[in-house]
C-alpha cells in the first residue's frame, strides 16, 4: 500500500513539473511549411501573415481602440453615505439609526465644453496614426523582404555560373590531360592549369554557402524556421528597366507614402489635443441628490459643485499642448522633405543601374562570351598561350559574375523607389 501511494506520489510531481512545459508546447505553435517553390507574390502574402515584427505591431492598433472606448465612457456616478453625532460614548446612546444624523448621497459629474467629445476625437486620431504607422512597418519590411527575395535569386545565379565556369573548365583539364599523357602538354602547363581549377572550385563553395545564408534570411524574415532550405525561388534575375517621370513620382509619394501619412495625422491629433486642453479649462459641474436623517427627521438633499477658475485655467496643459502641435508641424516639414529626398536619390539609382546593366548586356558579355570562345579554340590548336587563356576565363567569369550582381542591383534599385514611392510600380 506504502509502495503504491509512493508511486502515485511520484506520478504526480512529475505531472506538475511537466505541467507548464506542456502547456508551454501547446501555446508555441512551429513555424509553418515554406513552399517548395516561393515566388515572390508568395512571398508577400506570408510575410503579411507570419512576420512576428508585423504580428506585433498590429497590437499597437488594438492599444489605441482600447483607450478610444475608454475616451467614450462618461464619468461614473459615485455614491456616499456617511453617519455623525452618534452618541457612542454616552452611558446610554440608544437606537443608531433615532440617535444620529444619516446622508445618504449620488452624484454624476457632468464633463462641460464638449469634452468627452473632443476626448474622443483625440483617441480616434490615435487608432488612425496607429493604422498608418503600421502601413509604414510594412513598407519597410516589404522593401526588406524583396531585397533578401532577390538575394537568394542572386546567389543562385552565381552558384549556378559557377557550376557551369567549373564544369567547363573540367572539359578543358580533360583534354589537357590528354594531351599531357601524349607529351603535347608540359607537366609544368597541366600542374598550372589543375591549380588554377582551385578559383572556380571556391566560387562553388562560396556561391553554394552565401545561397544557403540568403535562404536562412528570407526565412527569418518570413516568420519560419530559417533551416527549412528545401525550397527555390521562382522569380529570376532579368532585366527591369522602368521608364518613369521624377516629378510624377515625388508627387505620387507625397499622396501614398504611409510615414508621411501618419505624420499628417499627428499633426491632426496634436490640433484636437490641443482643442481639448482648452476645453480643460472650463470646470465640470458635479450635481447631487440624496436622503438625509437627522435623528427622527427625514429630508431630501442635494446641491452641486462647481470648481472655481480663478488661479488654475490649465494654463500649462494649453502651452503644453500648442507646443506639441507645432513640434508636430515642423516634423510634418521633415519628412516632406525626406520623401523627397528618397525619391530622388531612388530615382538616380535606378537610372544608373539601369546604365550599368544595359551596358554589360549589350556591349561586356558578349564580349567576353566572344574573347573566351575564340580563346579556347585557339589554346586547343596551341596557338594561345596558357597564361593567356586563363586571362581570358578569369575575364568572362567577371564579366558574368558582374552582369549578374548588376540584375539584382537594378531589382535591388526598383524596390528602394517602390518603398520611396509608397507603393508598386506598374510592370
Amino acid at each position: 500500500m506504502m509502495r503504491l501511494s509512493s508511486a502515485c506520489c511520484c506520478l504526480l510531481f512529475c505531472f506538475i513539473g511537466l505541467g507548464p512545459a506542456l502547456l508551454y508546447a501547446q501555446q508555441s505553435e512551429p513555424p509553418a511549411a515554406t513552399p517548395t517553390r516561393l515566388s515572390l507574390e508568395m512571398a508577400t502574402e506570408i510575410l503579411m501573415a507570419r512576420n512576428p515584427t508585423l504580428l506585433r505591431e498590429r497590437q499597437n492598433i488594438a492599444v489605441a481602440r482600447g483607450a478610444s472606448v475608454d475616451a467614450k465612457k462618461i464619468p461614473n456616478p459615485e455614491f456616499q453615505l456617511s453617519s455623525e453625532s452618534y452618541p457612542l460614548f454616552q452611558s446610554n446612546p440608544g437606537p443608531f439609526i433615532n440617535n444620529s444624523e444619516t446622508i445618504l448621497e449620488v452624484s454624476q459629474t457632468i464633463e462641460t465644453a464638449g469634452k468627452r467629445r473632443k476626448r474622443t476625437a483625440v483617441a480616434t486620431q490615435d487608432v488612425r496614426v496607429s493604422e498608418s504607422s503600421l502601413q509604414d512597418i510594412i513598407r519597410q519590411l516589404q522593401l526588406e523582404m524583396k531585397n533578401r527575395y532577390f538575394a537568394v535569386s542572386l546567389a543562385k545565379a552565381q552558384y549556378d555560373l559557377a557550376q557551369q565556369i567549373l564544369s567547363e573548365y573540367d572539359k578543358v583539364v580533360k583534354v589537357n590531360e590528354a594531351r599531357y599523357k601524349q607529351g603535347e602538354v608540359s607537366g609544368f602547363e597541366f600542374s598550372r592549369l589543375q591549380t588554377e581549377r582551385l578559383r572556380f572550385f571556391n566560387d562553388v563553395i562560396d556561391s553554394e554557402l552565401q545561397l544557403k545564408n540568403s535562404k536562412a534570411a528570407l526565412l527569418e524574415l518570413l516568420g519560419a524556421d530559417p533551416g527549412a532550405m528545401d525550397f527555390d525561388v521562382t522569380d529570376p534575375l532579368k532585366s527591369a528597366p522602368l521608364s518613369v517621370s521624377l516629378p510624377d513620382l515625388q508627387e505620387q509619394a507625397l499622396q501614398a507614402r504611409a510615414d508621411l501619412t501618419a505624420q499628417r495625422q499627428r499633426v491632426e491629433r496634436g490640433s484636437r489635443a490641443l482643442t481639448f486642453q482648452k476645453a480643460q479649462a472650463v470646470p465640470n459641474i458635479t450635481p447631487s441628490f440624496g436622503y438625509k436623517r437627522n435623528l427622527t427627521q427625514n429630508a431630501v438633499a442635494f446641491g452641486v459643485n462647481i470648481p472655481l477658475p480663478l488661479f488654475n485655467r490649465n494654463q500649462g496643459g494649453i502651452a503644453q499642448a500648442n507646443a506639441q502641435f507645432e513640434q508636430q508641424r515642423y516634423e510634418q516639414t521633415r519628412v516632406e522633405l525626406e520623401v523627397r529626398r528618397d525619391v530622388q536619390q531612388a530615382f538616380n539609382s535606378v537610372q544608373a543601374q539601369n546604365q550599368r546593366v544595359e551596358g554589360l548586356q549589350k556591349t561586356y558579355v558578349p564580349s567576353a562570351q566572344r574573347a573566351r570562345d575564340i580563346a579556347e579554340s585557339s589554346y586547343r590548336l596551341g596557338a594561345l598561350e596558357l597564361i593567356g587563356f586563363l586571362d581570358v576565363q578569369r575575364a568572362y567569369r567577371e564579366a558574368l559574375r558582374s552582369y549578374n550582381q548588376a540584375l539584382f542591383d537594378q531589382r535591388e534599385a526598383v524596390a528602394l523607389l517602390e518603398a520611396a514611392i509608397g507603393k508598386d510600380l506598374p510592370k
